[in-house]
């Protein structure tokens, strides 16, 4: 009688400790603010190694709102790093013209708006107002950028750091122009760049207008994956951009659509998103946060419902204790 082989079974590796920590760090947190849907990621050098379900998958799109920054932030630097600009080009050079058409109908209300570098509207130093347009009119970012040009800025450029959702905005229109085709076609790249499926992440077509700064629908696991761009084992961000980054003033920077934070361990990244509009067709509500640690872990929470500035600091606080434990540096392999 022949006797059957006895294979056995291949070993599964146990759950990732830092992804077990943040989620319950945000299901703690979901608990004590009344948060009803969420969905979390969390990757190591764009692996994922935990993801959770609350009512939401991890793998559908949601609006990510103001993580949208950082797509750009990339998209930017990808052109810098192929030399299709620099990050001192002014909006002037760049989009001379866009100013004189129409016989010079185009230029910019404040004279000082063409003095306007790329380093600055990367930095939020362009000296422009939060929110240069108007969602319930615009419904393109040619026409919010339109907008912009025809507001007075803040203060000059270069002289103080200021949030601004136009900066960003304006970023999208001027990758748009040196592309020649649409911001989300130009900048969607930045997915495939990564090893990434080209819809990875696709523009809410009720946030068209301001794409750039906002407009974003993306499934934690995939912005997870995409935060990737930022590890300098990716080699996405070239040596420009890196030099670039290195050289910036400061212990924290805004710099590609997230804070930069040094310490003693390396760098982190982080940004937070909050999506609540009051328009008819878009009662959405809720928000966004990723943090990537020095040891190369990106956690990325989605969640709906109303907020405020003290859930969102819970939230951040939360997953950013979660992410600079002991633990959240023990790299398995390493």
């Amino acid at each position: 009688m022949a006797l059957l082989a006895s294979t056995a079974a291949p070993a599964r590796a146990g759950p990732n400790p830092v992804a077990e920590s943040v989620d319950a760090a945000v299901t703690a947190w979901m608990k004590d603010h009344a948060i009803a849907d969420a969905e979390v990621a969390v990757a190591l050098h764009q692996t994922i190694v935990g993801s959770y379900d609350h009512g939401w998958k991890p793998t559908e799109r949601r609006p990510v709102a103001s993580l949208s920054k950082a797509i750009t932030g990339v998209c930017m630097a990808g052109l810098v790093d192929d030399r299709r600009l620099a990050f001192t080009d002014t909006l002037g050079s760049l989009l001379a013209g866009y100013f004189k058409r129409n016989n010079g109908a185009n230029a910019p209300k404040d004279p000082r708006f063409t003095a306007i570098t790329i380093e600055e509207l990367l930095t939020h130093r362009a000296g422009l107002v939060k929110n240069a347009f108007d969602d319930r009119n615009d419904h393109s970012v040619g026409a919010s950028f339109r907008t912009a040009t025809q507001t007075m800025l803040e203060s000059a450029p270069g002289s103080t750091m200021s949030y601004s959702d136009s900066g960003y905005l304006i970023l999208g229109y001027v990758a748009q122009v040196l592309a020649n085709q649409a911001y989300g076609n130009v900048c969607g790249k930045v997915f495939t760049r990564l090893g990434m499926p080209a819809n990875a992440g696709i523009i809410d077509a009720t946030l068209a207008a301001r794409a750039p700064n906002g407009g974003w629908d993306i499934s934690a696991q995939d912005y997870a994956r995409f935060l990737y761009a930022f590890d300098e084992t990716s080699g996405i961000l070239g040596p420009t951009t890196r030099q670039w980054l290195d050289a910036l003033p400061g212990k924290v920077s805004y710099t590609l659509g997230a804070y930069r934070k040094r310490t003693a361990r390396g760098t982190q990244y982080y940004h937070d998103g909050l999506l609540h509009h009051h328009m008819p067709d878009y009662p959405k509500t809720g928000g966004s946060f990723f943090f990537v640690n020095e040891a190369g872990y990106a956690a990325v929470v989605i969640f709906s419902g109303e907020n405020d500035g003290k859930t969102y600091g819970a939230l951040e606080k939360a997953v950013m204790a979660a992410m600079t434990a002991k633990t959240a540096y023990a790299v398995p392999g390493q």
